[in-house]
């Protein structure tokens, strides 16, 4: 991992604390449960990796699967990726390669611009 990403341990932190001064918590979906399992992500979507990690697609497939369940869990699971996006200067465009690498079926964005209301 690069020196100038911080570890794992404390980007989770941070998301959670976001997440918690947000609200990003609805539904049956904790947001420290959704950034939690999106973690591994972290390096392709802030750094030069060309590719997702196995990790990172295991735990968006996770994500895939709670999202699938009704409407409510989508939205919140959409809030929280957008508060991390919001937080953190993730790389828009591998962010939306995510779905088709990890073969992902809900696509939930992980954008700062998306109106999370319409997922």
């Amino acid at each position: 991992m690069s020196r100038n990403l911080p570890s794992y341990s404390l980007l989770a932190v941070i998301l959670m604390a976001v997440c918690l001064v947000l609200g990003c918590a609805k539904a049956d979906v904790e947001c420290s449960d959704v950034i939690l399992k999106i973690i591994p992500c972290q390096n392709f979507l802030m750094s030069g990796e060309s590719s997702p990690s196995v990790a990172c697609c295991s735990g968006a497939q996770a994500l895939d699967k709670e999202a699938a369940a009704t409407q409510p869990d989508r939205q919140a699971i959409c809030g929280c990726l957008k508060s991390a996006a919001h937080a953190f200067p993730i790389n828009v465009d591998k962010a939306a390669q995510l779905p088709t690498l990890c073969k992902l079926t809900t696509k939930i964005p992980i954008n700062p611009t998306v109106d999370c209301s319409k997922i």
